[in-house]
């Protein structure tokens, strides 16, 4: 029964747009009752159905009848569910609501701020950015109102011309870049967890810093961009490494030295670099596979490794590098294109949530405070937060003094209503937050915050469908099948009866329908190794009771409890029953064979010629198709019954001009 409600409620989610003058649209091309199905009606009904409107022209009148046909008895069981008042059905009703809920919030969410969030990070990782930076910590000797101040005093005198390398070397507190001159490296978006500082890159020109003071969670930063290029895909590489570290520990760079220098004379006199790393380099991890690095993107490596490698083109071998780790020498292999905004949806969709998220919802949730009249009520908050040590998440909320003090209390309202202190909590069992656990102040105004936005994002989504056209139509055909699979349950399921005496008739009289083809019944041993394979065909060949040999060394799942046996099984259904149909005698044992992952022995245990079912054979088969006889015949006379109400007129002469302008 699932399945056939899968069936009606699976509509298209987007509705096709007129495309008829206004003459050719009202041409009418069905009656039933008081209504009327118009041309423009049955083209867009039909060019969803048909997948697109490009198609629908392409088919045939036929195509056209045998749709009215259906689309009027449609249109004729939604009319005979209004008329039931399902339309007015607080239970169907509810449902419908919480599908538009949890749909619209999705979509909603989707068109203001996933969807934008994720291509705008899209178009920015089409650029990388060379940036540096100046990094100030307050402390316990000096203030962030000091560091602001100073902050402030190095923007102006690198404005006025001081060097910012000099001045990143003198002051940054950064000290993975400060000697460097506060070049952190190329980044794009979605690298750099600080939305501010990502969006100061993308908007500074190159050459230039970022005009104003940016926090992070533990520092100030003035920002300059180096450089900006088009970005590059991800590489293939392979390295060979000489570490300055041995295996003892000790550092020996000019071992190291000497060590690189002798594989880079093999790689100039042409040996294989794969074939150097192996034997050369001590990245052990890497060497075992020719020193491959697998794929990366610009950013992941150690900054001296990455300037050498992003200048190397495909094919091209890098000189001597030196990093924090040793010596390298690199060769890029492969360079993979960017890929487009569909293939990496699902990527920047994390990268956007891990990111920048929290940040637009809050944005979003702030627009939607206004929009809905939001307002806490501070007494029931503040009420609430003088219990906190006597109030839990989960099932002992319900006997906690907040429940039975506040839990009718509003905690804040919109113009859609009142929410109270039971809702919240509700809310936070459900989402399986804080669960079990005492809230303090800002768990408290955190969980808050999350009910305040996953409410308003709701009650937005309750009227989504009034400004989104798609999302309305998504809503009316789930309605409708809503309603459809009431009239289908009511009228035609819940009288579906078949009894014994239906399929022993139905089977007697189909019987030479429900046929055996000829089957084999077999026994295998089944292992990974083909050695193994080998010596387990030996010893049966040498008389070893073939149950015990499957017992003690099968390795197939599933077949330990009844030593590889499979029954009677069609002779052509699978490769093992395949090998075992070739054997000639009964007992007889196939050669190893290779078979999915691994090797097979089998033994043919009994052969059967093809034969007619017995109906309890062919019971469940005979099941399934009275039943589905049945429900059509229902489903016929109820078609009949409501056409009796109804009394349609179909005009197919009027199909003739469907699509025509």
């Amino acid at each position: 029964m699932l399945n056939k409600r899968i069936i009606y409620l699976c509509l298209p989610l987007i509705a096709l747009l007129s495309y008829c003058t206004p003459e050719h649209s009202k041409i009418i091309v069905a009656e039933y009752g008081d209504y009327k199905i118009f041309m423009d009606e049955f083209e867009k009904a039909y060019a969803k159905n048909a997948g697109s409107l490009e198609k629908a022209k392409k088919d045939s009148l036929q195509n056209y009848e045998n749709f009215l046909d259906l689309y009027v008895n449609y249109k004729m069981k939604l009319r005979n569910a209004e008329v039931r008042g399902y339309d007015k059905n607080s239970a169907m009703q509810n449902e419908i609501k919480e599908y538009k809920t949890n749909i619209g919030s999705t979509l909603f969410m989707e068109s203001k701020i996933t969807g934008p969030g994720t291509r705008e990070l899209y178009e920015r990782r089409k650029t990388e950015v060379l940036a540096a930076h100046i990094s100030l910590i307050p402390d316990s000797s000096f203030t962030a109102l000091q560091v602001e101040g100073l902050g402030a005093e190095l923007i102006q005198r690198i404005n006025n011309g001081e060097d910012f390398a000099e001045l990143a070397k003198k002051y940054s507190k950064d000290t993975r870049s400060k000697d460097r001159g506060g070049v952190v490296g190329w980044v794009t978006a979605g690298q750099i967890i600080i939305p501010a500082i990502e969006k100061a890159l993308y908007e500074t020109e190159a050459g230039k810093i970022y005009p104003k003071l940016l926090k992070s969670s533990i520092a100030y930063h003035i920002i300059k961009v180096l450089q900006k290029q088009p970005r590059r895909g991800e590489l293939r590489a392979q390295h060979i490494l000489a570490m300055f570290k041995d295996s003892t520990g000790a550092v020996d760079s000019a071992k190291a030295y000497q060590k690189i220098l002798e594989a880079q004379k093999m790689i100039d006199a042409g040996e294989d670099f794969g074939k150097v790393a192996v034997k050369y380099s001590d990245d052990k991890w890497s060497a075992q596979r020719n020193g491959d690095l697998g794929t990366f993107e610009r950013g992941k490596m150690v900054p001296e490794f990455e300037e050498a490698v992003w200048k190397l083109k495909v094919g091209e071998v890098s000189q001597i590098v030196k990093t924090m780790y040793g010596y390298h020498i690199i060769k890029v292999n492969e360079e993979a294109p960017l890929l487009t905004y569909e293939q990496q949806k699902t990527e920047l969709t994390d990268i956007y949530n891990k990111v920048k998220y929290k940040e637009d919802f809050s944005a979003l949730v702030e627009e939607l405070k206004k929009e809905f009249g939001y307002k806490l009520n501070d007494e029931t908050f503040y009420k609430i937060s003088s219990m906190l040590d006597s109030v839990q998440v989960g099932p002992a909320y319900s006997t906690s003094k907040v429940h039975r003090e506040l839990g009718t209390s509003t905690i804040f309202t919109t113009t859609a209503g009142n929410y109270v202190t039971d809702s919240l909590f509700s809310y936070l069992l459900k989402k399986g937050v804080y669960v079990a656990k005492k809230l303090n102040m800002s768990q408290l105004e955190d969980a808050v915050k999350q009910y305040t936005g996953d409410m308003l994002v709701k009650e937005k989504a309750l009227n989504y469908d009034k400004v989104n056209p798609e999302f309305a139509a998504l809503m009316e055909d789930y309605a409708n099948g809503i309603y459809l699979f009431k009239i289908m349950e009511e009228e035609i399921w819940s009288e579906v009866n078949v009894d014994s005496t239906m399929l022993r008739n139905f089977y007697e009289q189909n019987k030479q329908n429900y046929n055996w083809k000829e089957r084999v019944e077999f026994k295998e041993v089944f292992t990974r190794k083909d050695s193994l394979a080998s010596k387990y065909y030996n010893l049966a060949a040498a008389g070893s009771d073939f149950d015990t040999l499957v017992a003690k060394y099968s390795e197939r799942k599933g077949y330990e409890n009844i030593p590889g046996y499979y029954g009677l099984i069609e002779k052509d259904f699978s490769e093992l029953a395949k090998q075992a149909d070739a054997l000639k005698n009964i007992g007889d044992i196939s050669k190893p064979f290779k078979y999915q992952d691994g090797w097979s022995i089998v033994k043919l245990a009994a052969r059967e010629n093809p034969r007619t079912k017995t109906f309890d054979e062919a019971r469940n088969e005979i099941s399934s198709v009275v039943q589905e006889n049945e429900t059509k015949k229902l489903e016929n006379e109820y078609v009949e019954k409501i056409k009796n109400i109804y009394k349609p007129k179909l005009n197919y002469e009027a199909l003739q001009h469907a699509y025509k302008e």
